[in-house]
């Protein structure tokens, strides 16, 4: 297997890595690590930018089980910050437990990849909130980061990711 292929499998399996780090460090230390967790956030969400363009540039163009199942690292990450801020007291238990059972049933119900994408928008978005709340420059510097991402896939951002997105959620809603 090409060096580029294997080095995108390894940032998948680092980025699920991450996300149970972020789970972890919210049982472990709460609210003290917030800062850690949000540098943690933004070096997943890098190594999923890295891993695939890694993959795209690889010459081997046949997904592995990794590349196949690279999703499920991206909802780690998702259920680890979720995990983070309900065991740190950042958001109530009941909303961190309602949060995980509706998308846990949403999924199950409608399997999608566009659901799931959407669904770890939410853990995400109580992620920026919470930091903006309480250290409003790294609120800042994780939105920032967003738009850094944003720009450097932005060939691919606007032509194909939000394109395919409200297209997958057009036909979910045509099956419910």
């Amino acid at each position: 297997m090409p060096a580029l292929k294997i080095a995108a499998n390894a940032l998948t399996i680092g980025r699920a890595v991450i996300g149970i780090i972020i789970g972890g460090l919210g049982a472990y230390q709460g609210r003290k690590a917030l800062k850690a967790v949000v540098l943690l956030l933004m070096t997943a969400w890098f190594s999923d930018v890295a891993d695939g363009f890694l993959a795209r540039a690889s010459k081997v163009k046949v997904k592995d089980w990794i590349g196949e199942h690279d999703l499920y690292a991206d909802m780690t990450v998702s259920a680890g910050v979720l995990y983070y801020l309900t065991s740190s007291n950042y958001i109530p238990v009941y909303a961190g437990w309602g949060i995980f059972i509706g998308s846990v049933i949403l999924l199950y119900y409608f399997p999608s990849t566009t659901l799931a994408e959407g669904l770890q928008a939410i853990p995400y978005a109580l992620m920026i909130y919470t930091s903006f709340m309480h250290i409003p420059l790294y609120g800042f510097l994780i939105v920032a980061f967003l738009l850094f991402l944003i720009a450097i896939t932005w060939p691919r951002f606007p032509k194909e990711k939000v394109p395919g997105f409200l297209n997958g959620m057009r036909n979910l809603k045509r099956r419910v």
